[in-house]
This record gives C-alpha cells, sequence and structure tokens, in this order.
C-alpha cells in the first residue's frame, strides 16, 4: 500500500535570486516571499565580507572595521615638487614649435602663453617660413611686419602662403563642412554669376567669449583710450568670420533684413531629382525664433570659407567693386535724368 506525502519546501535565501512571478507584489493575496526567521540572521564574519574594501588584505583590518590604509590616506596630502624656468628659456623652445603645434605650447603654462602673446614670438615663427620665392601680398612682405598692430592675424594669414601643411589644407575638403556656421550671426549677404550658375555669399561672424583675448583686443580698438591700441598684436576685425557659398542654377531674391539674425540652423537633402542637394538656411533672431528660411533646389556646390585662407579676402573684395560699380551706375543714370 503507498502512501502520498507532500513535502513543503523551507524558503531559504537562495530564493532570492529567482525571475520575480505574479505573487511577488503586494496586491497579491498569496505571500511567497517572505524568508523565514532562520535564513535571515546574518553572521559577523558575512557582514566584515560584505564592508571589506576591494584590495585590501582582511588580517589588516582592525577589531572597529577600520583599516590602517585609510588611515594612512586620511593624512596630510604629499608635496609635489616642480621647477619654474625662466621665460627666456621657454622663448628659445618656441623657436622649435611647429605652426600646428602653438596651441599646445602655450596650454603648458602661464609663462609659455605670455610667450604666444608676444610679438617677438610671432616675428619669429614668421622668419622660419618665409621664402623669397613665393609670391605674396604685400601686407606679408618683411617691410609690413615691423608693425606690431594686427601682427598676429598677419603671420597666420601668411603662412597659408608659405607652410606647406596650410597650404594642402586649401585643396582638401575640410572646407565643405557647412554646419560650422551655425549660431554665427549674419552680417551681409551678396551673390554673382560665374558661367551659367548663381553663387550666393553669406558674410558670418561668431561670438566673441567675454573676457577672452580677441574681445579684449575688439573692445580697446573702440575704445582707443591710450596709444596701445597702437601695439595690440592681437587686432583683428576679421575674428570669427567666415563666408557660406551656395551654388545654384537659378537665380533667386534674397530680401534684405532690418534686424540682427543668427543662423539657427542649415540641413542638407537630396533634390527632388536625386541628382543634386537642396539646401535649407534657417535664420532666427537674437530670441531664437525662427525669422525666415531660405531654400536653394539644386545646389551644385557648398563651400565656407575662413578668415584665414586667401579665398576669403578674395570674395570680400570682389563683393566691395560690385558695391562700387553698382553705386556708379546708379550715380550715372540719375546725372542723365536730370539732364
Amino acid at each position: 500500500m503507498a502512501f502520498s506525502v507532500k513535502v513543503k519546501t523551507t524558503k531559504s535565501r537562495s530564493t532570492y535570486g529567482r525571475d520575480p512571478t505574479i505573487y511577488d507584489y503586494a496586491n497579491s493575496a498569496k505571500c511567497s516571499n517572505r524568508a523565514s526567521k532562520i535564513s535571515s540572521k546574518i553572521t559577523l564574519a558575512e557582514i566584515a565580507l560584505e564592508t571589506e574594501p576591494l584590495g585590501e588584505d582582511p588580517e589588516q583590518t582592525s577589531e572597529k572595521g577600520w583599516s590602517e590604509k585609510k588611515c594612512l590616506a586620511d593624512g596630510p596630502p604629499p608635496v609635489v615638487a616642480y621647477n619654474d624656468y625662466h621665460i627666456d628659456l621657454w622663448f628659445l623652445v618656441s623657436e622649435f614649435i611647429r605652426p600646428e603645434d602653438v596651441c599646445r605650447f602655450a596650454l603648458i603654462c602661464r609663462k609659455t602663453a605670455e610667450v604666444v602673446q608676444s610679438g617677438r614670438f610671432w616675428t619669429q615663427l614668421y622668419r622660419s617660413y618665409y621664402d623669397q620665392s613665393i609670391d605674396m601680398p604685400p601686407r606679408f612682405q618683411p617691410d609690413s611686419m615691423v608693425r606690431l598692430r594686427g601682427l598676429r592675424s598677419a603671420v597666420i594669414r601668411s603662412l597659408y602662403y608659405l607652410y606647406p601643411p596650410f597650404v594642402e589644407r586649401l585643396t582638401m575638403l575640410s572646407n565643405r563642412h557647412q554646419y560650422r556656421v551655425i549660431g554665427r550671426q549674419l552680417l551681409t549677404t551678396w551673390h554673382k554669376r560665374t558661367k551659367n550658375y548663381w553663387t550666393y555669399c553669406f558674410r558670418l561672424k561668431a561670438r566673441l567669449a567675454p573676457g577672452s583675448r580677441p574681445a579684449r583686443s575688439a573692445q580697446l580698438q573702440r575704445e582707443k583710450n591710450s596709444l596701445a591700441f597702437l601695439q595690440d598684436i592681437y587686432m583683428n576685425p576679421e575674428e570669427g568670420c567666415q563666408i557660406l557659398m551656395i551654388t545654384t542654377d537659378f537665380l533667386k531674391v534674397i530680401p534684405m533684413y532690418n534686424e540682427t539674425l543668427y543662423v539657427k540652423n542649415i540641413v542638407q537633402t537630396l533634390s527632388h531629382s536625386m541628382m543634386r542637394y537642396k539646401i535649407h538656411l534657417e535664420l532666427a533672431n537674437y530670441c531664437g525664433k525662427r525669422v525666415h528660411e531660405l531654400v536653394f533646389d539644386p545646389v551644385r556646390n557648398v563651400s565656407v570659407l575662413d578668415w584665414w585662407t586667401p579665398e576669403f579676402y578674395t570674395e570680400i573684395g570682389s563683393s566691395l567693386q560690385d558695391e562700387s560699380s553698382m553705386a556708379e551706375s546708379e550715380w550715372t543714370e540719375a546725372s542723365d535724368w536730370d539732364n
């Protein structure tokens, strides 16, 4: 004769690792998550094992639970020794700095930053790469580099004629990242015709950080309270400026804006023909509210010119020539009408 006996399993701590069921919630009529009193007791050895930090030896732990390493860590911080070199030594080191490493050299210490902000550093950098056989504008000739005002920007622009790595950057596709113009202020716009295409140019400027060296230089040039503005090597009216150039097949009328606008966003998508691109240029006011959106479709080319590239000043010069020719034509028409 066989008997069937149901044995109720005892609850242990090993059941806490299982997956939760519907009976484990608070509104369940059956309580299956309660542990027994025997299994809920934790020994002192388990408490010491759980509170022991990683990397310590249990034998070095005292009875109060404090380790000797922790007591040593609470002591006074160690004294770090460093060498303070004279600024003349940093001037000698700066003679071997490449143009692309100027920022890294200036971030070493305060004295290296002071060296980079001196006219001696930029003059030495210009003389290191000057080549008489290369044709450059008169502003970048040695006779014009004697002036301290605007020396930094003049040396940087001259390196794009003299320094081969910088010259190679002009032929690369680094100037095609049009998303860099987001957040910049719109200064002027103009357009020109090249063969059967139309190129629209937007001159933009970034906001200078308050307290930065270019911001202080701009304030010094505006005030002109002392003769210090004549020796300001950071003087650069085109600091933070860029030109966004968009080439399309059709002529588009760009309206005149009476308020200060900023580039809120620029989106590049495929055109309807799936062969060209389409550019959406969103303009917003100082509050960030979108004021106008310019759509160029189809687009043949999009490029961004920075202030240190030679093409930047070529485009500015062409725009000034166009404005002067338009002014002369308007004056002649008015004079003929009066006669």
